[in-house]
Formats: C-alpha cells, sequence, structure tokens
C-alpha cells in the first residue's frame, strides 16, 4: 500500500498545473457522485399512512406521531401523512387500537362520558348529534363517498295534529373522483335517512354534492312520484323486451345485426272484484214449519119473498131448495234450506300489459361469390369475396313466429310485431386507420429519432470530452528517451536509489552493491533489460519507438 500511495504522489508531482487541476475536478465529480448515491441509498423511504383527510384528523394524527417521536412528513395541503416504510403498519394498527374517529363526527360515544345534573335540553342536543354522527358513519359505507355531512331539523312535538309539522334533513357528500351518484343511489341515501327519524319523509331530506349541485328529487306529491314510477317501470319492461328480442335473433343473424324497440302500454287501473257461487244440488233442509187449515160451510140457497124476513138466520129451509157448500182446505209450509256459497274477491295487478308494439330491423346476410366452376372469386389480398343478400320472406316469417312466442304477442289486445330486412350502413373506417398508422408511424419516427439523438450526444460527448481529457491527463511527459532508460549502470544506480521515475521501483532491478562491474556489460545487462521488457511490454514499445524516432537514437544505434 506504501508503494501504491507513493507512485499516485510522484505520478500527482510529475503532473503540470493543469492536469493537477483537471485530476483534481474528475475526483471531486466522482467523489460527489459517490457521496449522492450513498446518500440516496441511505435516504429514508416514507410512504403514505393516511390520505383524503380532514385538517382536524391530520392534526390528530400528527400529534399522535409527535408523542411517538415518529418522523412524519405532510404533503397535498396537509391531506396526506406520510411515516417511514416500515412504521406504516404498526401505526394503523396503533391508531385503530386508539379509536381514532376519521369522520370528524360523534355518534353515540357522546354519552359515555356524562356529567351529573345534565339539563334536558343538552340531552336532547347531544341526541340528535349522536343521531347525525351515527348517520355520517353509516353513509361514509357506501362505496364512491369519502365525507358526509347531516343537518336534521326536528321540531317540537305539539298536542295539535294542526300544529305538527314533519322533521327534515339537508346531506351534503363529498364522493371520489370520477364517481357520479345515480337516482337510485341517491334515493337510497334519502330512504336511509327519513327511516332513521320518526315522522320523517323521504321527500323531505334533501342531498347535495360538495358543489352545491342537487341530487335529490324532492317532490311531495304523490301522483307525480306515482307517475314517475310508472314511466320508469314501462322503461324498464321495454328495455327487457328489446334485449329478449335482440338476444335470441343475434344467435341466428349475428352480434350487432338486429335492432329492436319495444313500446309497452301497460294499465295501472286498480280493479277489486266480489264474485258469488251457490251450490244448489248440496242444499240441506235447516228448519221447516207446516200451518193447515180446514173449513166446511153448508147454507140454503136464497128463497122466500124478497126483503129481510127472508135473509135471517135461523130459518128453515123450504123443502126442495138446494143448498150452497163452501169447504176451505189451506195448508201453509216454510221451509228453511243451507244452501253452500262461494265468495270470490280478486284484486287485479295495478300494472297490466295493455298491447305491445315490436319494430325489429334485421341486416342481411353475406354470400360468398362464386365463378362459374363454383370456386370462391378472390380478391387482390387472396381473401373470398361476398356480396349481401336480404333474408327471404320465409325466414322473416320464421323470424316473427320466434319473436312472437319469446314476448307473448296476442292479437286479442291488440298486439303488433313487425319485422323487416334493410341493410345495415357499414362506417368507413379506413380513412380513419390510415390517420391512425400516420399518426403511430410520426411518434415511432420522433421516438427513434430522439433516441439517435441521445445516443450521438452521449457518442460524441465520449469522443470529443471524456477520451481526450483522459488522454491529456495520463499522457506521457517523458519528452526522450534518456528521462525513461538509464543509459549506463550508475544512471541506473541512481535512479533507483533517488526513485525519480513513478512506478519504475517495480520494474527495476535490485542491484547488488558487491557486483562487479566488468560482469555486467555483458550477460546481465541484457536479462536485466530483457526482464524489464517482458514485465512492461507497453513501455518497452514506446521506449523502443522513441529510439527509432529520435536523433540522438539514431545516433546511439548507429
Amino acid at each position: 500500500m506504501n508503494s501504491v500511495v507513493q507512485n499516485l504522489v510522484d505520478f500527482f508531482k510529475s503532473l503540470d498545473m493543469t492536469r493537477r487541476l483537471g485530476l483534481v475536478g474528475l475526483s471531486g465529480l466522482l467523489l460527489a457522485i459517490m457521496v449522492g448515491i450513498v446518500v440516496w441509498s441511505s435516504k429514508t423511504d416514507y410512504k403514505v399512512l393516511y390520505t383524503d383527510l380532514t385538517k382536524e384528523d391530520s392534526g390528530t394524527i400528527a400529534r399522535m406521531l409527535e408523542e411517538g417521536k415518529i418522523p412524519y412528513q405532510v404533503a397535498d395541503d396537509g391531506k396526506t401523512i406520510k411515516v417511514p416504510e416500515d412504521h406504516v403498519e404498526i401505526w394503523r394498527l396503533e391508531i385503530a387500537k386508539k379509536g381514532v374517529n376519521f369522520t370528524g363526527t360523534v355518534g353515540y360515544e357522546v354519552f359515555d362520558k356524562q356529567a351529573f345534573g345534565t339539563t334536558s335540553f343538552v340531552q336532547k342536543i347531544n341526541k340528535q348529534r349522536a343521531l347525525e354522527g351515527e348517520l355520517v358513519k353509516t353513509i361514509m359505507h357506501i362505496k364512491g363517498i369519502t365525507r358526509a355531512r347531516i343537518h336534521l331539523s326536528i321540531p317540537e312535538s305539539s298536542p295539535f295534529v294542526s300544529e305538527r309539522k314533519p322533521p327534515s334533513a339537508s346531506i351534503v357528500l363529498d364522493v371520489e373522483r370520477g364517481v357520479t351518484m345515480t337516482n337510485d343511489e341517491v334515493k337510497g341515501i334519502q330512504s336511509l335517512v327519513s327511516s332513521s327519524v320518526d315522522g320523517m319523509r323521504s321527500h323531505n331530506v334533501v342531498v347535495i354534492d360538495s358543489r352545491g349541485k342537487k341530487l335529490s328529487e324532492n317532490d311531495g306529491d304523490q301522483m307525480s312520484n306515482e307517475t314517475a314510477n310508472r314511466m320508469a317501470l314501462e322503461t324498464r319492461m321495454n328495455s327487457a323486451y328489446e334485449r329478449k328480442v335482440e338476444e335470441i335473433l343475434s344467435r341466428v343473424i349475428g352480434e350487432g345485426k338486429v335492432i329492436a324497440k319495444v313500446s309497452v302500454k301497460m294499465d295501472f287501473t286498480e280493479k277489486v272484484e266480489t264474485q258469488t257461487s251457490y251450490d244448489n244440488e248440496n242444499a240441506a233442509v235447516v228448519s221447516e214449519v207446516r200451518n193447515e187449515s180446514k173449513m166446511v160451510g153448508v147454507r140454503p140457497s136464497p128463497q122466500g119473498i124478497p126483503g129481510a124476513r127472508s135473509n135471517l138466520p135461523g130459518e128453515a129451509p123450504q123443502p126442495g131448495i138446494p143448498e150452497t157448500r163452501n169447504d176451505v182446505d189451506k195448508s201453509l209450509v216454510t221451509r228453511n234450506m243451507a244452501v253452500p256459497t262461494i265468495v270470490t274477491k280478486s284484486k287485479k295487478p295495478t300494472a297490466e300489459i295493455s298491447n305491445l308494439s315490436v319494430a325489429v330491423m334485421v341486416d342481411g346476410k353475406k354470400v360468398g361469390i362464386k365463378d362459374k366452376n363454383g370456386m370462391p372469386v378472390l380478391d387482390e389480398e387472396g381473401i373470398p369475396t361476398s356480396k349481401y343478400q336480404a333474408w327471404s320472406e320465409e325466414e322473416l316469417q320464421n323470424f316473427q313466429q320466434i319473436v312472437s312466442s319469446s314476448l307473448g304477442i296476442s292479437t286479442v289486445r291488440g298486439d303488433k310485431l313487425v319485422i323487416k330486412n334493410m341493410e345495415f350502413a357499414k362506417e368507413d373506417l379506413s380513412e380513419m386507420e390510415a390517420i391512425m398508422r400516420a399518426r403511430e408511424n410520426r411518434e415511432l419516427m420522433k421516438n427513434v429519432v430522439k433516441y439517435l439523438l441521445i445516443g450521438a450526444i452521449i457518442s460524441l460527448f465520449f469522443f470529443m470530452v471524456v477520451r481526450p481529457f483522459i488522454q491529456w491527463l495520463t499522457e506521457n511527459s517523458v519528452e526522450s528517451i534518456e528521462d525513461f532508460l538509464p543509459k549506463t549502470i550508475e544512471e541506473l544506480e541512481r535512479i533507483q536509489a533517488n526513485q525519480r521515475l513513478p512506478g519504475l521501483e517495480d520494474m527495476l532491478p535490485t542491484l547488488d552493491d558487491k557486483l562487479n562491474p566488468e560482469k555486467i556489460e555483458g550477460n546481465m545487462i541484457r536479462e536485466k533489460i530483457i526482464s524489464l521488457v517482458e514485465a512492461n511490454p507497453a513501455k518497452a514499445a514506446q521506449v523502443v519507438h522513441e529510439m527509432i524516432h529520435t536523433a540522438e537514437g539514431n545516433k546511439e544505434i548507429a
């Protein structure tokens, strides 16, 4: 090591001031790069602990991390907190164990700590706060909602029905980016809140988003709501029938070659019927009352002198005068029968299909073109050609029967079904494909040119800056062969003693003080020089080069 250090020091001393400054600058640059790599590799990697936080939640978590002496970083204007990678999972569990509430609201936890002597007004306010907080927590479980705020307006109860007012609620929702609340989801939130408060109706719950846009439809008119529901039901029925027709015909005609439109008219009239039927054959006698009376009456016929005397009763009839008889036989029967009776009460559905109108449009089929020999005709690219051919009337009738059976078409109620064969228009995408290919080619050429320029710049920098600098820095400062190789034994001994040439002590032989100079003049000097050449052939070649191109060297050779 001492030898290496000494060689480096001697090499640095042998350079001039310009080369020294260049070497120092390059060494400093390399050292700075190495230090930067070390610092970058040893830098603490922070990862997200929680994101999309409120300022209150961010402050709470920051205080907990400071108490635990955990370094953290705050980003996104306080909405995101980052901690070292190895502390993420640990502190998520720690924060969960401490029961930190990230919604910024308090639910029924408000009743955990109650002071003695709390007034009824405070209890009422705490109850409303708890109810609002629990509703917020429940709404936060809905996918896509990041924050929610609820304000309940619960009026005072009144003993008079006319003075009672229904409670209402206002909800503000903050949803994730790219998420849009549908009408069904908004109605679900309205139903959730209205069902949680006694006496609240869904139309009294107003829902808006974080930008102030109203999301709910607060129409309290029952007739309007029923009309909207009926129209929505008809729309769903239309879509269901259309999907059914397209699904059954696309298996035969092909995907995307069938268009079906269905118009369903529904009858929402509510009908209630009561029907009574009697079973006379199985009638049974429950009770029977008979009343019979008989009367026999006889009297003589009118006789004698007309007047009162002849009409008096008790007079003996004159002989030979006929009698008048009046016999009465009366019978009255009252019979009570138990007849089986069947009473049927039926209520027809309020949504009954009145009639259907179905329109189906189908595309034709592609038939291959064949020549006179029955062989398919090929185009320029070798692909078989085809032509458009419409479906026959018999095939259209088959389609109509299939659709009629699947939808339950009834001519009695006036249903209509029309199936027509028309050629669908094909979009010409060749121009668009050409534009896309041209754009892709331009992007490809741009990337190729960019990377070629980068490679050329790097190559030019290496050949014009780095390589000349290295050659300039490591250029041999020996101007003549005399400065590199000693000519006599005395110079060789002096160089070895003084160690003036850097790196030469490893190549020059160690001379024995008792060595006889007369013996060295011959074979010994030749062996030493051979060993030097074998140890460092590059420098030996350079020496030979200098000897050939130097005038003094030529003189020595001569």
